[in-house]
């Protein structure tokens, strides 16, 4: 069959609004008939047979030629994972949201405050010229004003090159978590308005083709020397996947788009920082009162919402922070879980009973209406909407249900007009929640400068016992005032044909991190 050897694939993104495991052998799963040759599970073996395909010689991956490949300005979907081929950042994120050093040698601080990073020595850009400070902070600086980094960076009040070479980044609050949000592509100074800027990535542009970067510091001649773009319809790629005639894709598998691929494939799922969650409207009488919160709370079953609506493909979050940062047991969550005792419980504390026996639960004697609203765009969150509905109407809660267009949704949640919302929210990879409950995604009005006292210590807190520490402050106050309730947070997953791909590890910041060292047997294709 020949030697195996080391290649690149590119993913496609089917993002919604952008932390699966730690990386694990991949998951098989099949979507279609079961293979009569479980050896080859992609295709029938006799070419005289209906249905039978034959991989061509290329690797290929979707692109938009209509689109941008500049870094900083591009939002188009495909275009923005093809990023991680042409364009390297200081850091990575692993595929459970820890920041790992890429272009970046040494990272030091003493106070969260002041940040000096020292380059790693040789990298090269594209064009022959080597990595400099300048280079860095030109285009940390250059993202800082761009819209769609600014929110990433927003707390970076300076950037600058040293005479030693180094790179000096000063913030207006301190963060020890920076390096996980530099992950900002690095490009050559003074080429922020060229259409394909000078990167260090592992892959040149050339000709609509991506071609291996010989003066890359991991090349070692066994790579794949070139990929083969292909312009795709969204509606086509499952159908392009099958035939083979793309390699791999990326997708959301519990979002407003899921593929149809009728074939055994391999799954790689990774951990994002989307949160979905249930939010109140604290300025209603009923869902404003923190009590009644607190009781409906105990009847949000989140274990059953992640196995019988999301099939397991997202991650429970007992707590605001998400588990796979390792920040909170098993016992911290104790008593902020699914339990009907707890539930009566607090009913009589909140002051909530059917006290006129028509089956509906009144208030201080007052009966009451809860809106609940949800975007129709997700099938996913609609079912968990569902769910949750009927567990609180088992209560005896008098829910409406209202299932909403994406514009009758945004009209709603800016004029208030819901108790409670189904959200989601892509935070930043600190997972920094400012936004959330001071900011423009605080939709329920939540006024209480507690969240950002706390949430300001836990971006402020080193990493060891004092983040554990800090980490548990916000979550403990989260999770009492129950001005959102955290269901999950979701995971991507990238798709390749079985016995393919080996080595890779995707994440939300690169999905091919180390892609130099993945192999493919090309006996399997």
């Amino acid at each position: 069959m020949g030697r195996k050897k080391r290649i690149l694939f590119v993913a496609l993104a089917l993002a919604v609004a952008l932390s699966s495991c730690a990386v694990q052998a991949p998951t098989v799963e099949d979507d279609g008939p079961e293979p009569t040759d479980p050896s080859e599970p992609t295709r029938p073996q006799d070419p005289d047979r209906e249905g039978y395909t034959e991989a061509d010689s290329l690797f290929s991956v979707n692109y938009d030629p209509d689109s941008s490949l500049n870094p900083l300005t591009t939002t188009n979907k495909y275009n923005e994972q093809l990023m991680g081929l042409i364009y390297e950042g200081l850091f990575t994120l692993t595929p459970q949201l820890e920041a790992e050093p890429v272009l970046c040698q040494d990272c030091s601080t003493e106070d969260g405050l002041t940040y000096t990073l020292s380059l790693r020595s040789g990298v090269m850009f594209h064009d022959g010229s080597q990595l400099s400070a300048e280079d860095v902070a030109y285009s940390l600086t250059s993202a800082r004003s761009s819209e769609k980094f600014s929110t990433r960076l927003s707390d970076i009040s300076s950037v600058s090159a040293t005479e030693e070479g180094e790179v000096k980044i000063q913030l207006k609050r301190a963060n020890y978590q920076l390096p996980k949000l530099l992950d900002v592509p690095i490009i050559k100074s003074g080429t922020a308005a060229e259409a394909v800027p000078p990167g260090t990535g592992p892959y040149t542009m050339s000709g609509g083709v991506l071609t291996a970067f010989t003066g890359h510091r991991e090349y070692d001649g066994d790579s794949l020397t070139h990929i083969y773009l292909r312009q795709v319809p969204e509606e086509e790629l499952a159908e392009n996947f099958s035939a083979r005639n793309l390699d791999l894709l990326c997708c959301d598998p519990t979002g407003t788009a899921t593929l149809n691929i009728h074939m055994v494939h391999e799954n790689r799922y990774y951990d994002t920082s989307n949160l979905v969650y249930l939010g109140f409207n604290c300025r209603r009488t009923v869902a404003g009162d923190q009590l009644v919160r607190r009781a409906i709370l105990r009847l949000i079953d989140r274990d059953g919402i992640v196995s019988d609506v999301y099939n397991s493909r997202v991650t429970a979050a007992p707590f605001i922070l998400s588990p796979v940062l390792g920040l909170y047991t098993d016992a911290d969550t104790a008593g902020y879980g699914f339990s009907k005792a707890d539930f009566d419980r607090l009913a009589v504390v909140a002051d909530i009973a059917d006290e006129n026996a028509d089956g509906f639960l009144e208030r201080a004697g007052e009966p009451f209406t809860l809106r609940f609203i949800v975007n129709t765009e997700s099938p996913y969150k609609v079912q968990a909407a569902r769910k949750i509905t009927t567990d609180l109407r088992s209560a005896g809660f008098n829910v409406t249900l209202d299932v909403l267009t994406y514009s009758q949704f945004t009209s709603a949640l800016s004029a208030g007009n819901f108790d409670i919302y189904m959200g989601e929210a892509r935070l930043r990879a600190d997972l920094d929640m400012t936004g959330l409950f001071a900011g423009k995604l605080n939709y329920g009005k939540i006024s209480d400068s507690e969240y950002s006292r706390l949430i300001n210590e836990y971006l402020a807190a080193p990493e060891g016992e004092a983040r554990v520490a800090a980490a548990k402050a916000l979550d403990i106050y989260a999770a009492e005032d129950v001005a959102i309730i955290p269901i999950c947070y979701k995971r991507y997953s990238v798709l390749t044909h079985v016995g393919v791909v080996s080595d890779a590890r995707p994440s939300q910041s690169c999905l091919y991190t180390g892609v130099l060292q993945w192999t493919i047997d090309p006996g399997k294709r």
